[in-house]
C-alpha cells in the first residue's frame, strides 16, 4: 500500500455521515496514474460506509480528471461504477463527469447518450451528472439536456406497479433534476415540463410534484409554480 492510499484510508471520515470531500478534491486533481489505479483496485461489491469506499471514489474522480482529453475512453471505463451497490461510488461517477464536462460539453453528451440504453442506475448517473448549475451555461447544451430528461422520464409512464430499488433511485434524481434544468433556461424548460405534467401516471406525477416543491423554481417564477401545482391537484388526485 502506498503512503498516498494509506493517507486516504486514514482521513476518509468513513464510516460516518459524510466522506472527506475536500481530500477527494485535492487528491483527484494531483493524483498520478499509478495512484489512481491503486485506488480503483480497492473496488469490490460491498464497501458500504468504509474507508475503502472513499478510496475508490478518489480513484474514479481522479481517473476522469487525469483522462479528460480522452472523453470516450474515460466514460466507457467508469460506466461500470455507475451501477455499483454503493451510492457514494455512484455519486463519484457523477462528480467525475461534472469535473470534465465544462470544456467538453458536445463530446460528453455524445458519449453519455449511449448510457440511455443502459440500466436505471446508468440513466440516473446521466441526470445526476448533468443537472448541475455550474455546467448549464450554453443554450444548446440545456436544450439537449431537456430532451434527455424527457426521454429518461417518460418510460415511467408505463410502470403501474411498485418501483424497483434502482427505478426508485432514478425517480428521486429526476425529482430534483428537472428543476435545475428549468431555472437555467426558464422559457423552454417550463414548456418542456408542462408537457410532462399532463401525463396521468402516478410515477410521473410524483416527479412533477417533487420538482414543484423546490425553492429554486419558486424563486424563478412563483406564479407559474402555483398555477402548475393547482393544475396537478385538480386533474390528478
Amino acid at each position: 500500500m502506498s503512503q498516498t492510499v494509506e493517507h486516504l484510508l486514514k482521513n476518509s471520515h468513513l464510516p460516518g455521515p459524510r466522506g472527506n470531500l475536500e481530500l477527494l478534491g485535492s487528491f483527484s486533481k494531483t493524483a498520478s496514474a499509478k495512484e489512481i489505479a491503486e485506488c480503483l483496485s480497492y473496488c469490490q461489491d460491498d464497501l458500504h460506509n468504509s474507508p475503502e469506499e472513499f478510496v475508490v471514489m478518489c480513484g474514479i474522480v481522479g481517473f476522469c480528471i487525469k483522462n479528460n482529453n480522452r472523453i470516450k475512453k474515460t466514460l466507457s471505463t467508469i460506466r461500470k461504477y455507475a451501477s455499483h451497490s454503493s451510492w457514494r461510488i455512484r455519486e463519484a461517477v457523477a462528480i467525475g463527469i461534472q469535473e470534465i464536462t465544462e470544456n467538453n460539453t458536445k463530446e460528453i453528451l455524445e458519449n453519455l447518450k449511449v448510457w440511455m440504453d443502459g440500466n436505471d442506475l446508468e440513466k440516473r448517473a446521466i441526470v445526476a451528472a448533468l443537472c448541475e448549475p455550474k455546467l448549464l451555461k450554453e443554450k444548446s447544451f440545456i436544450l439537449e439536456l431537456l430532451e434527455i430528461l424527457k426521454q429518461i422520464t417518460m418510460p415511467f409512464a408505463k410502470i403501474e406497479g411498485k418501483l424497483s430499488e434502482n427505478q426508485n433511485s432514478l425517480r428521486k434524481t429526476l425529482g430534483y433534476g428537472w428543476s435545475v434544468a428549468i431555472v437555467s433556461l426558464p422559457k423552454e424548460g417550463k414548456a418542456s415540463f408542462e408537457k410532462i405534467a399532463k401525463n396521468k401516471n402516478k410515477q410521473i406525477q410524483w416527479i412533477v410534484k417533487e420538482n414543484l416543491k423546490k425553492n429554486r423554481l419558486k424563486v424563478m417564477d412563483k406564479t407559474w409554480v402555483e398555477s402548475l401545482q393547482n393544475y396537478v391537484l385538480q386533474n390528478y388526485r
